[in-house]
């Protein structure tokens, strides 16, 4: 079929398209591969300014791209965070901006689990003591068990409800959760819903599970873990700008939380330098609670599904930014 669309993939680190190439094979939409033939916006506007929808992954589309866009329809993101897209821009320029929200629920629960029993059961602190030739348990000291802690949820999307579900199942006393935006907290019974403060002051294991918005940077500050159970616990498989790490480390540092495990960091980047690292009581994972290889072949799936909903029918199943 002659091709009547052009979709530009401005980057991914997959092993390779397939997955887009069956959902866009025989509709006449064109896939453009410029992965890593881009480094500033002008380059992302010379290889995409007659495209009719991006993918992309990390590569930020600034109002300066989409303002340069002429034909572009559709915009959608290999992720559920939409942070790198101007999303305002985009909807001036009626164009539909999609993500894939549902597309590793699991896998970051999962994460988040691993990481509330390796913090709580001290696992790094043990597991070290044993590679220096000590079998003993004491710098494990003391841990308690579950069913007489508190779990206290940031936020209660898909994936919080998935490690809500989880949490049951390990047999927590009590869960709490802190979500402005749910009007209708009946239809979830099993959790209390609660306050911030509240919930700070009475959990012992505090999870993250909200988006990366103005309104959530550093949402945990100097003064939210001054609010926090003495002795909780931290776990953020969410996004690293909800923690002020500074404001962290000065709590490690007071003995105010005995534990904390980290997907997401704030700066990526330059890891070695991070003082959190310093601490035998903190966890850190690379970013990973996305991943498992049946997950990204379904966020490649269904990125491509968004970019022909959107093309074809004009209505991607993702639509965020609905106009």
């Amino acid at each position: 079929m002659a091709s009547r669309f052009k979709v530009v993939i401005t980057d991914y680190y997959y092993p390779s398209l397939a997955e887009e190439q069956k959902v866009l094979k025989d509709t006449g939409i064109e896939i453009v591969d410029c992965n890593g033939k881009y480094k500033t916006e002008d380059d992302v506007i010379k290889y995409a300014k007659d495209a009719d929808a991006l993918i992309v992954q990390f590569t930020p589309i600034t109002r300066k791209i989409i303002e340069n866009l002429p034909k572009c329809k559709v915009i959608v993101r290999y992720a559920i965070g939409l942070d790198i897209i101007d999303i305002q821009a985009a909807t001036e320029r009626k164009i539909m901006v999609a993500n894939v929200p549902d597309y590793c629920i699991n896998e970051v629960a999962d994460q988040a689990m691993a990481l509330m029993l390796a913090v709580t059961r001290k696992v790094k602190a043990a597991a070290e003591e044993v590679a220096r030739g000590n079998w003993s348990y004491q710098k494990a000291v003391p841990i308690k068990r579950f069913s007489e802690m508190d779990l206290g949820l940031i936020s209660f999307g898909n994936i919080a409800r998935n490690v809500g579900g989880k949490a049951k199942a390990l047999g927590f006393k009590k869960i709490r959760v802190y979500d402005p935006y749910i009007k209708d907290t009946a239809q979830y019974p099993g959790y209390e819903f609660a306050s911030l403060p509240t919930l700070l002051k009475e959990s012992d294991v505090v999870s993250i599970h909200a988006p990366a918005t103005a309104e959530t940077k550093h949402m945990f500050n100097r003064e939210t873990f001054a609010m926090m159970k003495d002795g909780a616990y931290l776990i953020n498989t969410s996004r690293g700008a909800l923690i002020d790490e500074k404001a962290l480390v000065e709590a490690l540092k007071q003995g105010k939380l005995s534990g904390v495990g980290l997907d997401v960091l704030e700066n990526e980047k330059n890891v070695g330098e991070n003082p959190l690292l310093k601490f035998d009581n903190v966890i850190l994972t690379p970013h990973m609670g996305w991943y498992s290889i049946d997950s990204i072949a379904e966020l490649q799936r269904k990125a491509a599904e968004q970019v022909k909903l959107g093309l074809l029918e004009g209505k991607p199943k993702y639509w965020v930014n609905k106009f």
